[in-house]
């Protein structure tokens, strides 16, 4: 009878290790992540801030796609998501995101937009979808103001002759041409009585006609000079032969970028006189960059901003998701931190790179943005994204 009570005990015991190895292997959330760009350097301080950092700290698993650039593969990647059991996907690709919101609320899988924005008009579109979690990043009026800051901060230096690398413009990329038009904006405005791009001194205008074009025209802009412009991303002899003509236009004084400018001009700039501004983020390559005297002024994207996404990607799979008043999904602007000098810059990636105490550290983030957090709350949280914010954040 003991012996049989013990068979019976142990048959118990192991019924109820079996019945609980099914919530034990599930392990972490499994979070995807699309991507438009695996190897830059921006890109890639994003996914270790994810993977090295927040992966451990919150138990969750990223599953990353491939690089992107058709919204065939977003489709397909999305798919190849849903299959492994991802229970939320984070775009840093913009192919087509109506398609991806639309594929995965019909799938039941919610979507967040990192370091990026909708336009207004898909925001009002989507904003009440179920598993729409939003977006978190610069707005487009952010991104105007970037490329006008840049422009400003050469003009009022009493620089006149300048060059612009357009990037995405052609393909009609909507941050890449609000930058663009910020810089012609600060040349109309600073460019003295009658200064015009092409007869435009409206911002909505000169936004209109670069979008019309998919270009942009050289020119004299009143006292100031837009000497010379390329965009694209080509990579063949001719778009190189370019890049290489422009760093080279006689008198030209500073190049303006909507992207990175170091890879694609660093090598024509080096050396010169020409000063070259870039939109980029707060990496060791760009600090090297910098420190060589390449590159003087960075508008950057800091690694670690896309924690705040993260957090209300994970409220929402939890069953707590972060919406407005009217239950609307976020729409939450996040700008950039800008170093105008090697020191600055340094001082800018001791915080932003530190895998073991990040700007957006886990601290940070369980306290500011806990599951049941308020919409006002979090809000104000993310609004608080300046390097000084940030520091006193921590404290």
């Amino acid at each position: 009878m003991k012996n049989l009570k013990r068979i019976l005990s142990l048959a118990l015991c192991l019924m109820l290790v079996l019945g609980c190895l099914p919530a034990m292997a599930a392990g972490s959330v499994k979070i995807g992540v699309l991507v438009a760009d695996a190897t830059g350097a921006e890109a890639l301080a994003f996914r270790a801030y994810y993977e090295k950092y927040i992966a451990g700290a919150y138990d969750v698993e990223f599953i990353y796609s491939e690089e992107l650039n058709t919204a065939d593969g977003e489709k397909n990647a999305i798919d190849n998501f849903i299959v492994n059991n991802c229970k939320a996907i984070i775009s840093f690709s913009s192919v087509d995101r109506p398609a991806q919101i639309e594929q995965c609320e019909a799938a039941g899988i919610y979507y967040a937009v990192a370091t990026g924005t909708l336009t207004d008009e898909e925001y009002e579109e989507f904003k009440d979808y179920e598993y729409y979690v939003g977006a978190i990043g610069p707005s487009l009026n952010t991104e105007f103001q970037v490329g006008y800051d840049m422009a400003a901060y050469y003009i009022d230096q009493g620089m006149t002759k300048f060059g612009i690398f357009g990037g995405a413009v052609p393909y009609r990329t909507d941050m890449h041409i609000y930058r663009a038009a910020g810089m012609l904006c600060a040349m109309i405005d600073k460019g003295g009585e009658g200064a015009s791009y092409q007869g435009a001194t409206d911002p909505g205008a000169v936004i209109g006609m670069i979008y019309g074009s998919g270009s942009i025209e050289t020119g004299k802009i009143g006292s100031l000079e837009l000497a010379a412009y390329v965009g694209g991303y080509d990579f063949d002899d001719a778009w190189f032969g370019k890049l290489a003509q422009m760093a080279g236009t006689e008198g030209i004084q500073a190049i303006l970028t909507v992207g990175s400018g170091v890879d694609v001009l660093g090598s024509f700039v080096a050396g010169s006189n020409v000063k070259l501004a870039t939109v980029d983020s707060f990496t060791s390559a760009m600090g090297e960059a910098m420190n060589s005297g390449i590159i003087d002024y960075v508008a950057g994207k800091f690694a670690t901003s896309i924690g705040p996404i993260f957090v209300a990607t994970l409220n929402a799979v939890n069953g707590q998701p972060i919406r407005t008043a009217d239950g609307y999904a976020l729409a939450l602007d996040q700008g950039y931190w800008v170093a105008t000098n090697a020191e600055q810059f340094a001082q800018y990636y001791a915080v932003d790179s530190s895998e073991e105490d990040p700007a957006y550290s886990k601290a940070v983030l369980d306290a500011y943005a806990p599951a049941g957090v308020s919409y006002d709350d979090f809000a104000a949280f993310v609004a608080q994204y300046s390097f000084d914010e940030i520091v006193a954040l921590k404290k």
